[in-house]
C-alpha cells in the first residue's frame, strides 16, 4: 500500500512541476510574441500613412 501513495505522491510533485515550468515558459515566450506583435502593427500603420 506504501508503494502507490508514494507513486501518486511522485506523479503529483512531477505534474507540479511540469505545470510551473509550462506556466513560465508560456508567459516568457507568449509575452515575447505580443510584443513582436504590436511591433508589427505599429510597423504596418506607420507604413499606411
Amino acid at each position: 500500500m506504501d508503494f502507490w501513495i508514494l507513486l501518486w505522491k511522485l506523479v503529483f510533485i512531477v505534474g507540479m512541476i511540469a505545470f510551473g515550468v509550462l506556466a513560465v515558459w508560456v508567459t516568457i515566450f507568449g509575452a515575447r510574441d505580443i510584443v513582436h506583435l504590436l511591433a508589427t502593427l505599429k510597423g504596418t500603420e506607420d507604413n499606411q500613412r
